[in-house]
């Protein structure tokens, strides 16, 4: 009875019946084009400081953290980890790294796992990862970028907190961010943006988009040296910094006026001035590397099969850039199980009061800072404004100084 009817009304009402079947030609269409954006895989991510972190597995392994990082070539495994799970080469190959080069093992043929995805037959290369460990905080188990990256679309949404993998035969972007062309240097993307100096000088030129740099935005030595950068940035100070590779290089920080990534616009922000020697800082092709502090104001999805990029602003679009306010900065001892003061700047007070390079932090304002973490300690130490007391321990001595706070630049 119920066909009877329906072909009754088919019949008798032509127009009602074309809008019937365009309807549902449209909702079979676009079922088909949700179940094509369903992401192969949807796992959550950490983020640490300025470094975000996916869980992976190696061979089976049981899962591992690991720093997603753009700016990553060749998927990197930690000695200690590559130790454990008896990965094995006599294979020594030098990595560029930011500052430089460092040496390691690469080893054949390993699976990877995110969650149900595999990633079969890739080389890792073995490293000493301790140095790194002790400049961001914690352990580390491994490095992941290209390898992920150049076979799958992948989407870091902060909102959500959600790291998503989509297949990249079939996935089509329908978001309303903007869209971006990038080419690929050394496995790494980087796209065009402007910088307006303090003299109002404005320069326009490639950079690297780098998920694993802590930073806002590097200048590279050839641009530094050809335009004269370090003069050109008010008031800076110069710092030691390092990365994967153990030997620390000069570094200036400073500000500009104004960096332009098509259309979004950040004034007056703390920049790195590079005078590494080696490395991807000391690259001609690009002007610098954008990092992570403003690579997380961001949700973006990277589509390396087409060449693009899209950046949609997300909740921490707005917020206010930092910079030290005590003139020392602090990492982790070798074993992760003590902060200590790493470098004392000759801008700022933090001489004249006392600290030290090798200083064990033990309390600030009175709370032991044990059960930090190192970059909520960096926080607390930088918050703007205000003094606070710091207990530390030198030698077999605990001493109580006072600590005052001020931008340095």
């Amino acid at each position: 009875m119920d066909s009877i009817n329906l072909l009754i009304i088919f019949e008798m009402h032509k127009p009602m019946r074309k809008l019937i079947i365009f309807t549902a030609l449209f909702s079979i269409a676009m079922a088909g084009f949700a179940a094509q954006q369903q992401p192969l895989q949807s796992i959550p991510f950490e983020v640490f400081g300025d470094h975000i972190f996916i869980k992976v597995k190696v061979d089976g392994s049981e899962p591992l953290d690991f720093i997603f990082d753009t700016g990553d070539g060749l998927t990197v495994i930690s000695n200690e980890v590559a130790g454990q799970l008896n990965l094995t080469s006599d294979q020594t190959v030098k990595k560029t790294s930011a500052g430089g080069s460092v040496t390691g093992s690469l080893i054949d043929h390993n699976k990877l796992e995110i969650g149900d995805l595999h990633i079969d037959d890739i080389e890792v290369y073995s490293l000493d990862l301790n140095h790194l460990e002790r400049l961001i905080g914690r352990n580390i188990d491994g490095i992941i970028g290209y390898d992920l990256l150049y076979k799958h679309i992948i989407e870091i949404d902060y909102d959500r907190m959600e790291f998503e993998i989509y297949d990249n035969d079939t996935w089509v972007y329908n978001g309303d961010g903007k869209e971006f062309d990038l080419k690929l240097t050394s496995y790494i993307p980087h796209i065009p943006c402007t910088v307006k100096l303090n003299n109002g000088e404005t320069l326009k030129g490639e950079y690297f988009v780098n998920t694993g740099a802590g930073t806002t935005v590097d200048f590279n030595t050839p641009f530094v040296n050809k335009h004269d950068i370090i003069d050109k940035t008010g008031k800076h100070y110069s710092y030691l910094t390092g990365g994967l590779e153990k030997e620390e290089t000069l570094h200036y920080e400073g500000r500009v006026v104004d960096f332009n990534i098509k259309g979004f616009s950040f004034g007056d922000m703390p920049v790195g001035i590079s005078q590494a020697k080696y490395g991807i800082q000391h690259s001609k092709k690009v002007f610098g590397i954008i990092g992570n502090n403003v690579l997380r104001r961001f949700n973006i999805i990277f589509d390396y099969t087409n060449k693009k990029m899209y950046w949609e602003k997300n909740s921490s679009y707005e917020e206010a850039f930092h910079v030290n306010t005590t003139g020392f900065d602090v990492e982790m001892t070798p074993d992760l199980s003590e902060v200590k003061v790493h470098r004392v700047y000759e801008i700022g007070l933090a001489k004249q009061e006392g600290i030290k390079v090798g200083d064990i932090i033990m309390e600030i304002d009175g709370k032991s800072v044990h059960d930090m973490i190192l970059p909520d300690i960096k926080k607390l130490i930088n918050h703007e404004g205000g003094n606070f007391k710091m207990k530390v321990k030198r030698g077999g001595e605990e001493i109580l100084i006072d600590v005052e706070r001020h931008d340095l630049i």
